[in-house]
């Protein structure tokens, strides 16, 4: 009798992950494979792109062997759902090549940015996106002007896990989270705006129709079933973005209820029941993957790809380890990091993570670490252990800060906040993020809580579950949640006002 397993597959900024779920969401097999960017041609250091058919290849082989690890046959896969990075595009022509395929790494709207800022702004219905070079409306007007005989070619306008679902099926789809973040999109409505498109001069054609999370897209198709080794009896549901999705995979889905994905970057997330747009154009909204919710984030920047620079140029080296073995020195370093007392000695760290601005997000900040001067007789000597632990300090006085944000804004009070990624695993730092914001500290089981999220949407989509949350309650499970230490919680209040301070100042060096 088949098994009724389910396959997520997440194209991720770092890479790509494919996962087997059982239905009660119990990883039964993963595979992650980097992903490589390139340069633009012309465009080095500002214009990123990925090999699609490369990276579909490699999706390829991940499923297939997924399938060999847990020796499924390929009607034990019942369901398949996809998620990806938010910022990411494929724009296809009519024949479903790809012309262009980007991650959120891409800036290439820079360029063309400024003609629509005033427009956008003050005659086009909200987008709760900001700045617009980051989006797909800016990568296409871009295209539009520097490589017109390219643009006329585009026939559809993709988010990477939309491209992968049509990969899967031969449908071109999208959900409304991946939608929301286009600059395309009326958040208001949830619906493509006419206006935006009138503005930019592009037709609506070019936006493929926008189905909720959780509901079918179609069967594998033949040709992908050949490619994948998956059954054409497998069916392929919505899925959503990737932060929305690790929200859903760690059960952050009731109104005022506040996640942070803690992964290379750390997005912080209160879900609300309406639209709450930031006049100031500092803070993002987007559509969550339940119907008539939303999202309100402020991002808190480069957060756990800074503890791998640490960790593989400065750890791995001393310790004659690989990138490959670094798993044990992400180990080493909280280990180190726990070993430094609370305030590492004074140290303070101003490596990548930021206190949100949309408004401001070309600005370029000095990388610093700040610490008493190390030969003086007059203080404790600064090792290692306090430079690893100032890095993790660094890390949860930006998340504060920017739950801050969202607090202010949105007038809801938090007692507890939620986190998912990979540092998430860390109980280290998740007590530390309790000491630090003085909030209870929740966590779900299941590391890999956006695949996770891809695999309710997958399993809702079969009409197994009536609904994602009825999905998400049988499927998600949580560790025991972490309290504030009220001893600790006031020591770092000192130190989380100095490091605001100093952050606030950095920028003028």
């Amino acid at each position: 009798m088949a098994k009724q397993y389910l396959l997520s597959i997440d194209f991720g900024t770092s890479g790509i992950k494919c996962i087997i779920f059982t239905p009660e969401g119990s990883v039964l097999s993963r595979q992650f494979t980097p992903i490589q960017y390139l340069d633009s041609e012309g465009l080095f250091g500002i214009g990123k792109e990925f090999d699609a058919p490369v990276a579909w290849q490699t999706i390829c082989q991940m499923i297939r062997r997924v399938l060999r690890n847990t020796k499924s046959h390929p009607t034990d896969i019942l369901s398949i759902a996809t998620t990806s990075q938010r910022h990411g595009a494929v724009f296809l022509d009519k024949t479903g090549k790809v012309i262009y395929a980007g991650p959120n790494l891409d800036a290439r709207g820079v360029f063309v940015q400024d003609s629509l800022m005033k427009s956008l702004k003050e005659a086009c219905p909200p987008t709760g996106c900001w700045p617009p070079f980051l989006y797909s409306l800016c990568r296409l007007l871009w295209y539009k002007r520097e490589k017109p005989e390219l643009f006329a070619k585009i026939a559809h306008v993709l988010s990477i896990s939309d491209w992968i679902v049509y990969q899967l099926t031969g449908q071109v789809t999208t959900d409304p989270t991946h939608a929301s973040n286009t600059q395309f999109m009326d958040i208001k409505t949830s619906q493509w705006s006419p206006e935006i498109l009138e503005m930019a001069k592009l037709s609506g054609e070019l936006l493929p129709p926008i189905k909720e999370p959780g509901t079918l897209v179609d069967c594998v198709s033949l040709e992908a079933s050949k490619e994948t080794r998956l059954s054409t009896t497998s069916t392929v549901g919505v899925g959503a973005a990737d932060t929305q999705c690790a929200l859903l995979g760690s059960a952050v889905t009731q109104t005022g209820d506040v996640g942070i994905v803690a992964g290379n970057t750390a997005p912080v997330q209160l879900v609300t029941s309406e639209p709450i747009l930031d006049s100031t154009y500092c803070l993002w909204t987007g559509r969550f993957l339940l119907p008539k919710k939303w999202v309100l984030e402020a991002n808190s920047g480069t957060t756990g790809s800074v503890l791998a620079w640490f960790t593989q140029n400065m750890i791995n080296p001393l310790c004659n380890e690989t990138q490959s073995q670094s798993d044990q020195a992400y180990l080493r370093v909280e280990k180190l990091a726990a070993e430094a007392p609370v305030g590492s000695l004074d140290t303070i760290a101003l490596l990548g993570p930021q206190i949100m601005n949309a408004s401001e997000l070309t600005t370029v900040r000095p990388s610093l670490f700040l610490f008493p001067p190390p030969a003086s007789p007059a203080v404790k000597p600064i090792s290692i252990k306090e430079v690893a632990r100032a890095l993790y300090e660094n890390i949860s006085y930006a998340v504060r800060i920017n739950l801050e944000l969202i607090q202010s804004l949105s007038k809801y009070q938090f007692e507890y906040c939620t986190v998912a990624g990979g540092m998430a695993r860390s109980a280290f730092w998740r007590q530390m993020l309790a000491d630090v914001t003085g909030l209870h500290v929740r966590c779900g089981k299941v590391a890999e809580a956006s695949s996770l999220g891809a695999a309710i949407c997958a399993a809702t989509a079969t009409g197994q579950h009536k609904s994602l949350t009825e999905a998400m309650r049988n499927m998600v499970r949580l560790q025991p949640e972490l309290s504030p230490r009220d001893a600790i919680h006031k020591q770092y209040e000192t130190y989380f006002t100095r490091w605001q301070t100093l952050y606030r100042q950095s920028v003028n060096l």
